[in-house]
């Protein structure tokens, strides 16, 4: 592991640091004449080539760390400041990125020409994953970074380099998502080098195209603890019921992308994610009948347990008899297992509790003209079109 280096023993009066594939760098700032001794705060900024996923995630002694310091844009980046941050020049950096500029030179172009350069701390991860990172030598110290292959850690005003350290060699060593992969690096840093006293902030952002829900933005994880007396542990909590409410149909999105690509691999690695994240939401609360209507959805609309799907959904409209979304996904699941009166006459209850919603009608109609053709009598009108 390498020796983070003392401040006296520094020679520079500001880094930047650029670090290609290879063995993690350590580098502090002087801290002479530092403008101010700011609050302690460390983050991480890194990425998940394999998903095309940018993250970033943030500690701090004061509150909002994810307002101000927290910044990612989809094929483009991440960035991360601790001091004296502006996201301007994040959205300078992403612009840059996103047309293939690499991040050190996004970097120099953010500092070149800047009046207080020597007052901020910023890092980036471009959009080929190389991370680059600036410490300005009146970053209250300590002050500095740890570089490592996709990744940038950095720390201010902490009492030496040893939580970024240990938040480096975290991400390097956990498994799971690049969201809890971020997490176990908070987690680690604090461990370390707990910034709370009163009150502390924290953020995760992870972003990547189609993210956000319903695939309208980039934002898979944008989750922030903004006041707190143990942020990273609220943060950890906050992100467990996320990962459990939205993550899974983002990433059934990805499976259904990866599948029309014809990457059956990276669909089928997407889909385990999703249906581990259903599952995981019924075993948080076995009779809440939106996290078994999700699930049964999800393996009725793949085809992945049909049977399974139709036992869960019916499980669901017991707990909620009224509603015309668990009728939906039961008429599916039965479509799918086989039984098409089954399916005609849960959709037929779907339409009644939905007051005749005409995506309700026509799917109706069109399960009940294939009935009919099935069955030699085709003509025969729909209940929905008789409602009508």
């Amino acid at each position: 592991m390498p020796r983070i280096e003392p401040r006296f023993l520094l020679a520079v009066t500001a880094i930047l640091v650029f670090a290609p594939a290879g063995a993690p760098t350590c580098r502090a700032s002087s801290g002479m004449g530092a403008a101010s001794s700011g609050p302690p705060a460390f983050g991480i900024v890194a990425v998940d080539s394999m998903r095309a996923e940018w993250g970033v995630a943030a500690v701090s002694r004061w509150i909002a760390v994810g307002a101000r310091s927290l910044v990612g844009r989809a094929g483009a980046g991440a960035w991360l400041a601790l001091e004296l941050p502006d996201p301007r020049s994040g959205s300078i950096a992403f612009d840059l990125m996103a047309r293939g500029t690499p991040a050190r030179q996004a970097l120099d172009s953010l500092l070149s020409g800047d009046p207080r350069k020597d007052e901020r701390q910023i890092a980036v991860v471009d959009r080929a994953g190389t991370p680059a990172a600036f410490t300005g030598p009146r970053c209250p110290a300590w002050a500095g970074e740890r570089i490592g292959k996709n990744y940038a850690c950095q720390g201010v005003s902490l009492r030496d380099g040893d939580a970024l350290a240990a938040m480096g060699r975290a991400f390097e060593n956990a498994s799971g998502t690049l969201g809890e992969r971020l997490l176990a690096a908070l987690d680690a840093a604090e461990s370390i080098a707990p910034v709370r006293e009163e009150v502390e902030s924290a953020a995760v952002l992870v972003v990547r195209e189609g993210g956000g829900p319903n695939g309208w933005a980039d934002r898979l994880v944008d989750l922030r603890v903004d006041a707190a007396s143990d942020a990273v542990q609220a943060l950890k909590s906050l992100y467990a019921t996320h990962a459990v409410t939205f993550l899974p149909a983002a990433y059934g999105r990805f499976g259904d992308e990866a599948k029309r690509r014809g990457d059956s691999i990276s669909s089928e690695r997407e889909y385990a994610r999703a249906e581990a994240g259903f599952r995981a939401a019924v075993a948080r609360k076995p009779k809440d009948p939106d996290a078994l209507n999700e699930l049964a959805w999800f393996l009725a609309a793949h085809d992945r347990d049909p049977d399974e799907a139709v036992r869960l959904a019916t499980a669901a409209v017991a707990a909620r008899p009224r509603d015309p979304n668990l009728y939906d996904t039961l008429a599916e699941a039965e479509y799918r297992s086989g039984s098409l009166t089954h399916a005609i006459e849960a959709m037929e209850r779907a339409v009644k509790y939905s007051g005749g919603a005409i995506r309700y009608v026509d799917r109706l109609g069109r399960w009940t003209r294939e009935r009919a053709a099935l069955e030699g009598k085709a003509g025969t009108k729909t209940p929905g079109q008789e409602a009508r």
